[in-house]
């Protein structure tokens, strides 16, 4: 956390296919926006991801709003979202969607 990744860094990881079998990612304050959690969400690579914190960041509701509609993540069972700014509307996103329990 705290490493300055940005949305370029959180663009280029959700490209990379080396890590399929990561099942906890935490990338808390690291100036993470819409455009790097909308490649997060879009990113086949990391179906075993359990455990996603990216509190801290600058995430808005399109972000959290692409993470809902995402069917990428089945086993993703935690997901901390604290201190961003998701918003109300992210937070409908993320109840109302049908990919997460």
């Amino acid at each position: 956390s705290c490493n300055g990744i940005s949305d370029a860094g959180m663009q280029a990881f959700a490209a990379s296919s080396f890590f399929p079998k990561l099942s906890s990612l935490n990338v808390s304050c690291n100036g993470i926006r819409n455009a790097g959690m909308q490649a997060l969400a879009a990113s086949s690579f990391f179906p075993n991801l359990s455990t996603l914190c990216v509190c801290d960041n600058r995430i808005g509701i399109a972000g959290m709003q692409a993470l809902a509609a995402s069917s990428f993540f089945p086993n993703l069972t935690s997901l901390d979202v604290s201190r961003s700014w998701i918003g109300i509307a992210g937070m409908q996103a993320l109840a109302a969607s049908s990919f997460f329990p």
